[in-house]
Order: C-alpha cells, then sequence, then structure tokens
C-alpha cells in the first residue's frame, strides 16, 4: 500500500454479552485478564457513528491473553443501546451456525473449564496435540487448542478436496 500505510496486527476483537459479569467471569476463567473496566464509561457520540449506528452504548472490559505487548485482547461488551438480547432462542444451539473464538493453549485438561466433548488425541499428522471446544455463556463457540512443539497451525495440506 502506498504512503507508507500498513496492516500491523489485530489489536481486539469483540464478544457481544447478554450478561456482563457472567462473561467476564467465564473469560478470566479462561485466563483472561481485565486491561481496562469500561462497565460504567458513557461512551463518546462518536463510537455509534464509528460503528454506523444512531446510539452506542454499553457495559465493557479489554482483556488480555497473554504477557506480550501485542497479546490477544477482547472486547467483552453488554450492549445496553441498542439491547442486544442474544442469539435466538428459538433455534436449538445444534443448528445454529456457530460464531468461533479459536484460542492457542498449553495443557487443555487443567484450566477447569466444562468441554462438549473429551478433548481430542494427539494427531501427529495435523500437528495437533489436543483441540476441544466450550461454549461462553451466551452460545458463543470456545475452540481451545494445543499444538505440538514447533507447530504453528495445523497441518492440512494433506487432508482431500472437494
Amino acid at each position: 500500500m502506498g504512503g507508507g500505510w500498513a496492516f500491523e496486527s489485530v489489536f481486539h476483537f469483540t464478544v457481544s454479552a447478554t450478561d456482563f459479569e457472567r462473561s467476564l467471569a467465564f473469560y478470566t476463567k479462561l485466563g483472561f485478564q481485565v486491561l481496562r473496566d469500561n462497565r460504567d464509561v458513557v461512551w463518546p457520540a462518536f463510537v455509534a457513528e464509528n460503528f454506523g449506528m444512531t446510539r452506542a452504548q454499553g457495559r465493557g472490559a479489554l482483556l488480555a491473553l497473554g504477557p506480550e505487548p501485542h497479546h490477544v485482547r477482547l472486547d467483552l461488551i453488554e450492549w445496553l443501546e441498542p439491547r442486544w438480547e442474544g442469539p435466538r432462542a428459538d433455534v436449538p444451539i445444534a443448528d445454529r451456525v456457530p460464531r468461533i473464538i479459536a484460542i492457542r493453549t498449553r495443557n487443555l485438561r487443567a484450566g477447569g473449564i466444562e468441554f462438549l466433548r473429551e478433548p481430542r488425541p494427539p494427531d501427529p499428522a495435523l500437528g495437533i496435540e489436543s483441540v476441544v471446544c466450550c461454549r461462553d455463556p451466551d452460545g458463543n463457540l470456545v475452540e481451545l487448542i494445543e499444538y505440538m512443539p514447533g507447530v504453528l497451525g495445523s497441518r492440512v495440506d494433506h487432508l482431500p478436496k472437494r
């Protein structure tokens, strides 16, 4: 891109919550730490303008995972204006397209988190030590992946193509 402008990294991703306190407890149990508590902040008008909304107000916190300067950050928000009511309750969770957050982990079984199924056993062909999923309080799917030493991502190049 011209003019010296360039992407550096993802700064944060946002997760909407129907109950801020409940979701904050879940994500801190996963290992996120509160960087900035924004639950009592009155948002300036430009927030709504930036998002193309007529109004925007919420309770939230910016959370971080890991000690690195460019760690993964999660902006946890309970939307008050407009009010977010959560996923459609009339559709069974197994029939919804999941919203997925994938987190690289170590020692999956030590976290005390309730998993949907038992963690998968090691798969050297994919470079995965273990992978398992859980749901946050609003039904977002959180995928916890533990890679084998030296592996930066799943080795999917050997999988069949459609």
